[in-house]
């Protein structure tokens, strides 16, 4: 498999999503963050831009607009006044609910080809490469 394969998956993967997030009223970087608050409550703001690998400055002006419309709620740490705790709020959660897994939906589409054993290697390799990757890139 080249890279380009890889490439034209993940434009599918877009291509599927984007709309769908789209009439949810959030950009795609809104829906990242509102999905990983969905399945990470008390999260920070450095915490959500590592683990979505996004720039810090795109994850606050996005953390900024979802929640001046009610979709997140920051409150300061008591413990630490220089960090804030994130949460999505009930709004953000009905807002998401429909696209919260629209990439795994995706990916259920596409996997309909393989066989139960097929799919179960075809993860397999997927986390060692994602491992792999993560010790060449250093995150």
């Amino acid at each position: 498999m080249d890279f380009n394969t890889i490439s034209l998956l993940l434009k599918h993967a877009k291509g599927y999503g984007h709309a769908k997030i789209r009439e949810a009223g959030v950009s795609d970087t809104e829906h990242k963050i509102c999905t990983f608050l969905y399945f990470h409550s008390d999260a920070y703001q450095d915490m959500i831009a590592d683990s979505l690998m996004l720039d810090k400055t795109t994850v606050a002006k996005a953390i900024q607009s979802l929640e001046e419309r009610g979709l997140i709620k920051r409150v300061q740490n008591p413990h630490n006044r220089r960090r804030n705790i994130l949460n999505i709020t009930d709004a953000g959660k009905e807002t998401i609910l429909d696209v919260v897994g629209i990439y795994d939906e995706w990916l259920e589409k596409i996997e309909s080809c393989l066989t139960e054993a097929e799919r179960e290697q075809f993860h397999d390799f997927c986390a060692r490469l994602l491992e792999k990757a993560k010790e060449i890139g250093g995150n």
